[in-house]
């Protein structure tokens, strides 16, 4: 039982000796401001990882989130400035991050391309794509656009509000749709899931859609939080979303993982990049650090699910070998 509360509650441990760290590293960790900055700079990282969440769940992968979320959030910025509708703007970021993912999953389902070569090859689409559109030039002048990712309601930005409105809907997918438990099926087994008639590829494809959305969005609020559209901004934040992600515990295997894991997972690298900034970590140091912590998920998750493996073939061998024991004993 102590295992088993250990495993459930690690993640949530792992944040509080982490919060009491760093609150030791550095005083003004705990101020306010330093919490709500930590809360507003996950809010986009988190956004992402609840797509890739959804996607490793169901054993896929999406490497262009961060690029699409800057090509899609500097249009968005290039579109309300032709407009001067706020609408304008964030539905072009919407739209076209989940075009991207329609494309993604297009390809993936029905060319049954790998994940990792068709988003990472959509990674430098996006990016180049919105470096040839806009020379290479950021995106300034975007007026009350900004207030979306400035703005607060009281005390709460309103990316952070984004952000849990995002969480809750994640949730019920994951926990309370018939489409949340598809996608844990798929991620188990595959084979079993075409096998009891779920549409597998359709399943993928909206997951792909889901992800993109989720890009556009975050790329929105991320050049609205910035004033301004930064082509370049987006490159890098896939990684932190798979950091967030993994550490939150989903399995890079498919098959587990919860919306609420990947929420604490996002807090854990927020708070570690917050406070390697405040004690003036280099910025190489610091993609050493988190490029390790992403390695060592990775390999702790792996360990896990082959250590549960071993105990299932374990005991389904005790179980025979007393079944066997019966069966003499009843010939005797």
């Amino acid at each position: 039982m102590k295992k088993r509360n250990l495993s459930k509650y690690g993640n949530l441990i792992i944040l509080a000796v982490m919060i009491v760290i760093s609150a030791l590293l550095d005083k003004s960790f705990l101020t306010s401001q330093n919490i709500i900055n930590i809360f507003r700079q996950i809010s986009v990282v988190t956004i992402l990882a609840f797509g890739e969440t959804m996607l490793i769940i169901a054993g896929q992968l999406d490497l262009s989130v961060g690029t699409t979320a800057g090509m899609a959030g500097t249009f968005a910025c290039i579109a309300y400035v032709a407009t001067g509708s706020m609408a304008v703007g964030i539905l072009t970021g919407l739209i076209l991050g989940a075009v991207v993912g329609l494309v993604n999953g297009v390809i993936v389902t029905r060319f049954s391309a790998p994940p990792f070569i068709v988003t990472l090859a959509m990674q430098q689409i996006t990016n180049g794509i919105i470096f040839l559109y806009t020379n290479g030039q950021n995106v300034y002048s975007i007026g009350d656009f900004g207030k979306i990712g400035q703005g607060s309601l009281g005390i709460i930005p309103i990316p952070v509000i984004v952000m849990l409105f995002i969480f809750l809907i994640v949730w019920i997918i994951l926990r309370k749709m018939k489409y949340g438990r598809y996608l844990y099926a798929i991620g188990g087994n595959e084979n079993a899931a075409v096998a009891s008639g779920i549409k597998v590829n359709s399943v993928k494809l909206r997951a792909y859609i889901i992800s993109g959305l989720f890009a556009g969005l975050g790329g929105v609020l991320l050049m609205s939080r910035l004033n301004a559209g930064l082509p370049a901004s987006g490159t890098g934040l896939e990684t932190d979303a798979l950091m967030a992600t993994i550490v939150g515990g989903t399995s890079f295997t498919g098959g587990i993982g919860l919306a609420s894991g990947t929420l604490i997972g996002s807090f854990v690298i927020g708070i570690l990049n917050n406070i390697m900034n405040l004690v003036g970590v280099q910025a190489y140091i610091q993609q050493i650090l988190k490029g390790s912590l992403i390695i060592i998920a990775v390999v702790a998750d792996i360990q896990s699910k082959r250590k549960k493996r071993v105990v299932r073939i374990v005991d389904d061998k005790v179980v025979e070998s007393e079944k066997t024991q019966k069966r003499s004993k009843g010939s005797n």
